[in-house]
């Protein structure tokens, strides 16, 4: 289109300055018929790119040629002279108007380019900026999981341990609807349709989209929950805990969040072993090995406080001591193992005698001591001398050994923890110089 745009004006010219040399070989009308026909011939070509430039020149012309017509000599080779530099003019003004219009369809296409190119750099800065965000969205998750893990290992008990992680689990996912449920037998609630699938595949859950997930029946979700995170709690290889957040948004957790609540979740359980292996070594440390029974610094202890508490709600409180009868002799006759026996089987009487909440300790050697809350003297009495028959009643290496016991009361005995003790052991003393085998209450 271009190029015929361009030629148009020298085809004219050329058939132009043909026609009109025929003019001086054929001076006569019929030429100028001939002249005009073969113009319009010329013309209709170009009738599809006409312009008024170009309808100009061709009206000029066709005069141009009417005109040399009447004219001879020199005055027709002048008008052919300035028809033909109207077409060259016309000639000149196509070429540079095919100039602008290339270097504009140049500039056009370049601007083109650099737009998209100003498309691909947006794109990529926007690529970029979310990757920066969720770097330093990450860089952030694991500098606040730093001090997160040292929170959760410093707890000092279970429902503190509880409480932690479920605020540590909210800061890191930046989500305020996280809950922890346990399963242990006085806990919670039992597992929904999330919870008992982590229970049955025993790994972690993570939806982006609720209602896309093959793995669940839509009609049983609540429509408030879109995306869900659960992390299981696993301890001693079975699932002690759930740790799960859920919102009403798609796509809001990813696999770095699972990764980052993993960690959590380990570092948990690996305190709730830290906390049972402490209260394991708690209670060996108030246990006395051989007989079960607490020892004598966890004794002193709780009679402190029970006495405390007697005085500030006016109860009474009763302490008894017992000690066997010639274990000495029995121990050097028999063997320490057999004595060990005796001391085991007593500690066994005590336990069954007892209550739930009397408190018995080995108060050192064979001689043994018991704590009795809120009991009158009469029934500490009653419960001293069940112990004392009971054990008659066993058999160590076929003997039946006996016990002595003293028998002492707050307040009605004593005003402080070391005075009862004083006095119960006093009159264990006399039950053991007074014959043995019995219990002494009262002076």
């Amino acid at each position: 289109m271009k190029t015929k745009k361009t030629m148009g004006p020298i085809i004219i010219l050329a058939a132009f300055l043909g026609i009109s040399s025929l003019l001086f070989i054929f001076p006569d009308k019929t030429v100028e018929i001939f002249s005009l026909f073969f113009l319009l011939i010329i013309s209709s070509q170009f009738l599809i790119e006409l312009t008024i430039t170009n309808l100009i020149a061709l009206l000029i012309s066709m005069v141009g040629l009417f005109g040399m017509g009447s004219t001879a000599g020199w005055g027709r080779f002048i008008l052919i002279s300035e028809i033909a530099s109207i077409w060259c003019i016309i000639w000149l003004i196509y070429l540079f108007n095919d100039r602008i219009r290339y270097q504009q369809a140049v500039n056009k296409r370049e601007l083109s380019n650099m737009d998209a190119k100003i498309e691909d750099t947006k794109k990529t800065f926007l690529s970029s900026k979310n990757k920066l965000e969720k770097t330093l969205e990450r860089i952030t998750q694991y500098k606040n999981l730093t001090s997160a893990t040292k929170e959760i290992t410093n707890v000092t008990n279970l429902q503190k341990l509880k409480t932690k992680l479920l605020t540590v689990v909210q800061q890191i996912l930046n989500c305020t609807n996280v809950r922890f449920t346990t399963f242990l037998p006085t806990d919670d609630r039992p597992p929904d349709i999330f919870d008992a699938w982590v229970i049955r595949k025993q790994s972690p859950l993570l939806i982006q989209d609720t209602l896309k997930d093959y793995r669940f029946d839509y009609s049983a979700i609540p429509k408030t929950i879109k995306s869900v995170l659960a992390v299981p709690l696993v301890h001693n290889k079975n699932i002690i805990g759930i740790i799960r957040a859920d919102t009403d948004k798609e796509n809001r957790f990813s696999q770095e969040d699972i990764g980052v609540t993993s960690i959590l979740v380990d570092v948990a359980a690996m305190t709730v072993e830290n906390l049972r292996l402490l209260e394991k070594t708690k209670e060996l440390s108030i246990i006395d090995g051989l007989t079960g029974t607490y020892v004598r610094k966890f004794f002193d202890e709780r009679l402190h406080e029970e006495i405390t508490r007697s005085s500030r709600f006016k109860t009474s409180l009763c302490l008894i001591l017992c000690d066997v009868d010639h274990f000495k002799k029995f121990n050097d006759t028999y063997g320490h193992q057999e004595g060990d026996e005796a001391l085991k089987t007593f500690s066994k009487v005590l336990k069954q005698i007892c209550r739930e909440t009397d408190i018995i300790a080995r108060y050192g050697g064979e001689e043994f001591a018991v704590i009795l809350p809120e009991t009158s003297k009469d029934e500490c009495v009653k419960i001293a001398e069940n112990i004392r028959k009971e054990f008659y009643k066993e058999t160590i290496s076929g003997q039946h050994l006996t016990i002595s016991q003293g028998v002492a009361s707050f307040p009605a005995d004593a005003n402080d923890h070391n005075q009862l003790i004083r006095k119960a052991d006093e009159r264990l003393y006399k039950a053991k110089t007074s014959g043995r085998n019995r219990t002494i209450w009262k002076e």
